[in-house]
């Protein structure tokens, strides 16, 4: 069944098929918009640190992060906001502390392949009975 609105069943197609399929697959405009946010919200390098840093490191206060992204902790707050409106992170208090972590099936699997290309080989301290971060070859 095609997916052309009736609306605009008049307007000349190339390749009625493919028109049809590239209409379906964007037929679901709120999850298109969503995925256009969270691709812009990667797109600025401070938010994309803040990001791989809570990915592989975990859970991590304002001031840590803000330490170890070399950012003032006002910026790094401010990118948080916008991470946490995206659903990006997610926010959990720790007694006094206020703790963020990657949130999002989608921003997990960007970070994913990003870290591939960026993160490398890495020993993580924190995960000390882990194993050194390897990504899969690509």
């Amino acid at each position: 069944m095609h997916q052309v609105p009736a609306a605009r069943r008049d307007v000349r197609v190339i390749d009625p098929d493919q028109v049809c399929d590239a209409t379906a697959v964007l037929a679901h405009g709120d999850r298109l918009q969503q995925s256009a946010a969270v691709l812009d919200a990667l797109g600025d390098v401070n938010r994309l640190s803040i990001l791989l840093a809570l990915h592989h490191a975990g859970d991590l206060c304002v001031s840590d992060l803000a330490f170890a992204v070399r950012m003032s902790d006002s910026a790094v707050s401010h990118a948080l906001r916008l991470l946490r409106a995206h659903g990006m992170v997610t926010a959990h208090r720790q007694g006094r502390l206020v703790r963020y972590r990657v949130a999002g099936e989608l921003t997990t699997r960007l970070l994913d392949v990003v870290s591939e290309g960026v993160v490398g080989e890495v020993v993580l301290h924190a995960h000390a009975g882990a194993a050194a971060h390897r990504p899969e070859p690509a």
